[in-house]
């Protein structure tokens, strides 16, 4: 067999992406790929073999914490060491960027691959899909630039590291979708959202834990956003909150990953104020 080639992707690699999101099935877009690759240059890879592209993974670091996320090898070069390559480099990336701790989410079947890597189980990643109706919120805001120092704030308390590049794009991207609730001048919590292949995929999402009726008044106001749009959503396990509020509103629960860590593996943030993730690749 050829020897694996590893390279740091860029721009111009997005037709190799989206056919790799395709074989997965997972639904990810061109403009997906493009922010995968700019919140973390220097950090996405791919793997060829002899002269086609058969491999890739994607990383971002926030400081002491890092994430993997993406990692697809074509279905005939399975079982050839390549997405171990993949992870390595990965791994060596975000290590070389200080992340003392390094996260993903994992199918089942991955498991036994990212337990040889040294990453340990540490609970479920929960999902949900549901179809917005309207519900004739009130309470909350729309977002505007001027609350994002006040986002970063609350977010940073729960989640632990610094993702404000990535907050800030995704607003940038979709402001229609990203809205505040406050608890007279103080911002008691945020809901953003992103548009793409028929579906509506929600997070982050946070609020204070104790606020359960204003963590449900924002994701009210975002299903009057995109009413009839079908909804998916990812969940820590250890927010029972959450999962209340959303099989009240008719979600339906799917399959669960594996959140698993290696490294340093203590808590990095406040899960109960976690009521949906920014994603699986991502945190």
């Amino acid at each position: 067999m050829s020897s694996v080639d590893i390279r740091e992707m860029t721009a111009g690699d997005l037709d190799f992406c989206l056919e790799m999101f395709r074989i997965t099935g997972w639904g990810n877009t061109a403009d997906d790929v493009l922010r995968m690759i700019s919140y973390e240059p220097g950090g996405c890879f791919a793997a060829s073999l002899g002269r086609g592209d058969v491999g890739m993974v994607g990383s971002i670091g926030y400081g002491e914490v890092g994430y993997l996320g993406n990692l697809i090898v074509r279905p005939e070069h399975r079982g050839k060491g390549i997405g171990v390559a993949l992870m390595k480099e990965a791994m060596e990336h975000l290590l070389e960027s200080g992340a003392k701790s390094i996260r993903l989410d994992a199918v089942p079947k991955a498991i036994p691959l990212y337990q040889r890597l040294g990453f340990r189980e540490e609970s479920l990643s929960l999902r949900f899909t549901g179809l917005a109706s309207e519900k004739g919120s009130t309470g909350c805001e729309r977002m505007i630039e001027s609350d994002l120092p006040a986002v970063l704030s609350l977010d940073l308390s729960f989640f632990g590291a610094p993702r404000g590049r990535v907050l800030r794009r995704v607003y940038a991207d979709f402001p229609t979708l990203c809205f505040v609730a406050r608890e007279g001048p103080r911002l008691a919590g945020y809901i953003m959202a992103k548009e793409g292949e028929g579906r509506t995929r929600i997070g982050p999402w946070i609020c204070e834990a104790d606020e359960q009726g204003i963590a449900e008044n924002l994701l009210h106001r975002l299903m009057d956003e995109v009413a009839g749009s079908t909804l998916w959503i990812g969940v820590p396990e250890g927010n029972q909150s959450s999962v209340e509020i959303l099989e009240r509103n008719g979600f339906i629960s799917g399959p669960s990953s594996h959140r698993m860590c290696h490294g340093e593996c203590g808590e990095t943030g406040l899960v109960e104020g976690i009521f949906g993730v920014g994603g699986p690749d991502k945190g």
